[in-house]
């Protein structure tokens, strides 16, 4: 017997568009785009474009919890907004998807939507055009298992330990590569 409810996305969440301009600049509120996330979605902490939001603000500005997901390009990812990193605005190339909290944590959504059998899904239905892209409708028809809020926190808990050995795993990488490259360097001096 199953411990989970498979249900539709549109059934838990709510969904908008991120905030386009070309009005770009050197400080003020960070204008989050996909360059600042890497292939699994963790936040960069590389941001170089930022807006002035005169009115509206309220309407635009993330909220702790809301999940970012790329609708268009070459990668899919989803992160979940954290406030620690300031105040921020999607650009356009994001849905902003807002879970219903009693049933769906915003964590577990960005992790089984950055999961590989996700990332299948959503290149097999944004296939066939130039720059792949995912509709409002296909999102929402997204369905994931849900299990418990319990069960989604000891998930996410799992994902989170998961990204941090990867990230772990990278700068060993990159340190023993540059070792390498010290002591090759010594030896054909």
């Amino acid at each position: 017997m199953k411990n989970y409810q498979k249900v539709k996305l549109r059934d838990i969440a709510s969904f908008t568009f991120g905030f386009h301009t070309s009005k770009i600049e050197s400080q003020g509120i960070i204008y989050l785009q996909a360059r600042n996330f890497n292939e699994n979605g963790s936040y960069l902490n590389n941001v170089d474009k930022y807006i002035e939001l005169n009115e509206n603000k309220d309407d635009v500005l993330l909220k702790d919890g809301d999940v970012l997901f790329v609708g268009k390009g070459m990668r899919f990812f989803a992160y979940t907004y954290k406030q620690e990193i300031g105040e921020a605005v999607a650009s356009s190339i994001f849905y902003i998807i807002k879970t219903n909290r009693e049933a769906l944590l915003p964590d577990y959504l960005a992790c089984i939507l950055n999961h590989s059998k996700s990332h299948n899904y959503f290149n097999s239905i944004g296939a066939g055009s130039s720059i792949p892209s995912i509709r409002k409708s296909e999102l929402a028809d997204f369905e994931i298992n849900l299990p418990s809020l319990q069960v989604q926190h000891k998930i996410v808990e799992m994902y989170d330990l998961h990204n941090k050995e990867i990230q772990l795993l990278e700068q060993l990488k990159e340190k023993k590569q540059v070792r390498f490259n010290q002591l090759i360097n010594e030896i054909t001096k």
